[in-house]
């Protein structure tokens, strides 16, 4: 065969396509061309990253609780060039505990480089959950392959406390009549209590009357709604037996039902016609019963609880609060700092109800990374330079710190900065700098930290066993600093209390006097009580205040 045939054979078959697809869009009246779709990867990628991760429950005592829905919160960024496409948050349980209710796969669509999303995961403790530690694996999945590596999240669970709802007492009585006979109304009051140890919820009592005898009070159905352990409640019914009732005894029945239909029960009673019954009622006595607090008694402070409020708010007063405790992507799980994100958290609650921070001008970040503290930082400054001469800023911040080792110049570590390269981390230096120059009228920063390479339970240069003394940073402006310990010590953890010690006493002491107090009085309660239950639970720690030139002859009469 010719060398020539094979091209001309492809010519052949070209044409007689050609003539084919022009022939049919001939008959079909349409003239458009033929595409031929090319599939391939996007020229510019995507680089996402998950940051700021939280943990939120309804009752607060962070936990996956049975019977209670949590949530993971975390912000998604691109940092890349391109757009993110297709995206799929997949979550997956790594320890096989059961009782958990999660998406595993929840699409979220796109996100445009430049862009962040805040996202928030649902996760259920059903009843079957039992007390343990849940191990999460997090990642957002991209089409085109360019998605998060994948993130783990520990949390605790705790096992369903069932409640036990009960009918435990009832009364018949009547004020018109001294004996149950045919239609004389009269009164039957039940007493409804949860005896057991978890929060019955949903909870609705139904009365059952025999034929012929009715429910004056339209309230067969009464809906309680939830019962904390012990609690009770009276119901009151309004009785009466028409005239064919023609039997002897009259018999009459409760359901109790809550949400799961399982920890309620049915009672049953008989009344004998004709019998005699009182005037009174049946006096309920208020039960004095200690409420049960589910999981919170390993968690909770004196601090925590009972949080005084003030009536009066300052509208120009804003307070930046970070609490860096999660440390193991950056560096490792071992030195983590022990209960910041509780004092951050904590500490919120006192800038708003003690010192009047409106909760539009509080911003609390957790385990926070170093673009984050940087922005942040510079939106309060902004704050309150546009708010005017009047206003005030609060810093607060429990994390680690760490100092140079040639500068000595000490820095606040963001939970994916590395010790070992603090180029990213935030100088003291500038944080006084910024804040200071911000033109508030009063600065104050409270710094539950060390900056001697120590930390409250294994500090960041606890395996070279060496420590490094700061250097005593200048306060810049209307600044005051109240800072947890000396510049070669450790910011200690208060287990007990289940807060940084420096943090607890502060706490405290804004508590027990309200808020009025000045901050010298603050000073001298703090270097007492820090330093002598430093040296109780471990070892020395001493805090320290530093302030501004411009403010030495009247800091201490500034209040709270």
């Amino acid at each position: 065969m010719p060398k020539s045939t094979p091209i001309l054979l492809c010519a052949i078959l070209i044409a007689s396509s050609i003539h084919k697809v022009a022939k049919a869009q001939e008959a079909s009246a349409v003239s458009a061309p033929v595409f031929i779709k090319i599939t391939k990867g996007p020229t510019k990628p995507a680089n996402l990253e998950i940051t700021d991760f939280s943990f939120t429950d309804i009752n607060g005592n962070l936990k996956i609780d049975g019977d209670e829905t949590s949530h993971i919160h975390f912000v998604l960024k691109n940092v890349g060039k391109g757009k993110g496409q297709d995206l799929v948050i997949q979550v997956a349980e790594t320890s096989g505990l059961t009782g958990l209710i999660f998406n595993k796969l929840t699409p979220i669509g796109d996100i445009d480089t430049g862009k962040v999303m805040s996202i928030n995961i649902p996760i259920q403790g059903d009843i079957d959950i039992r007390t343990g530690t849940a191990n999460f694996v997090v990642k957002v999945v991209e089409a085109n392959g360019f998605g998060t590596d994948p993130k783990p999240i520990e949390i605790q669970t705790q096992s369903f406390k069932a409640p036990s709802v009960k009918i435990v007492d009832y009364s018949v009585s009547s004020q018109n009549a001294t004996i149950i006979e045919k239609k004389k109304p009269f009164d039957v009051q039940a007493l409804v209590q949860n005896l057991g140890q978890g929060m019955a919820r949903d909870v609705v009592v139904k009365l059952v009357l025999p034929q012929n005898t009715f429910c004056i009070s339209t309230n067969e159905v009464e809906r309680l709604g939830d019962l904390k352990p012990g609690e009770q409640r009276a119901i009151n019914y309004n009785l009466v037996a028409n005239n064919d009732y023609n039997a002897d005894k009259l018999p009459f029945e409760f359901q109790v039902v809550e949400k799961f239909g399982r920890f309620g029960e049915q009672s049953k009673y008989t009344l004998a016609m004709n019998q005699s019954i009182s005037k009174d009622k049946l006096r309920v006595e208020g039960i004095e019963q200690s409420e049960v607090k589910i999981a919170m008694a390993s968690l909770a402070s004196d601090v925590d609880k009972n949080i005084p409020v003030i009536e009066k708010t300052v509208p120009t007063r804003v307070a930046l609060i970070i609490g860096n405790e999660d440390y193991s992507q950056s560096i490792n799980s071992q030195i983590n700092v022990p209960y910041a994100i509780r004092d951050a958290q904590v500490f919120k609650e006192y800038a708003q109800n003690i010192m009047g921070v409106e909760p539009n001008n509080i911003f609390l970040f957790n385990n926070t990374t170093a673009g984050v503290m940087r922005r942040e930082i510079d939106r309060v400054t902004k704050l309150v330079n546009k708010m005017g001469t009047e206003s005030e800023l609060i810093f607060y911040y429990a994390g680690h710190g760490f100092p140079d080792e040639k500068t000595k110049i000490p820095y606040l570590i963001p939970v994916d900065v590395n010790s070992n390269n603090l180029s990213d981390a935030v100088s003291m230096r500038d944080l006084y700098s910024n804040l200071g120059n911000s033109g508030a009228a009063k600065v104050t920063v409270f710094l539950d930290a060390c900056f001697s390479g120590g930390g409250r339970d294994e500090g960041i240069l606890a395996a070279r066993g060496i420590r490094i003394v700061p250097e005593m940073q200048q306060c810049v402006g209307n600044m005051v600093v109240f800072a947890a310990a000396k510049g070669d010590q450790v910011a200690l953890p208060y287990h007990e209390q289940k807060h940084g010690l420096f943090t607890y006493y502060m706490l405290k002491k804004l508590k027990d006097s309200k808020g009025k107090l000045t901050y010298k009085e603050m000073y001298d309660y703090l270097r007492q009580n820090v330093g002598v239950e430093s040296i109780r639970i471990s070892k020395e720690q001493d805090p320290i205040v530093n302030y501004s030139p411009a403010i030495t002859s009247i800091w201490e009469k500034w209040t709270f």
